[in-house]
């Protein structure tokens, strides 16, 4: 049995980050299909484009810092250097 190491305590962080990552990026894919299938007349597709970008910035904006927390976890639980 290998011997207990906080190092592998960073791999949940690391998958949580990524679950909150996939439900921010399949809420905004529900939400456009919503927008899409709720005003299918007047819903052109410049419109859809400009839904498609400010849902872009939205999950941009969310997913920075759990990318920035993936990174950081991903740099501690490296292992050591052998000099």
């Amino acid at each position: 049995m290998r011997p207990f190491r906080p190092r592998n305590l960073l791999i949940v962080p690391i998958v949580l980050a990524l679950a909150a990552l996939t439900a921010v990026c399949l809420h905004s894919l529900e939400e456009i299909h919503y927008l899409k299938s709720f005003f299918p007349p007047s819903f052109t597709v410049q419109d859809a484009f400009y839904a498609g970008v400010l849902e872009l910035i939205k999950v941009a904006i969310i997913a920075f810092p759990l990318v920035l927390l993936i990174a950081v976890c991903l740099f501690f639980a490296r292992p050591p250097r052998d000099r």
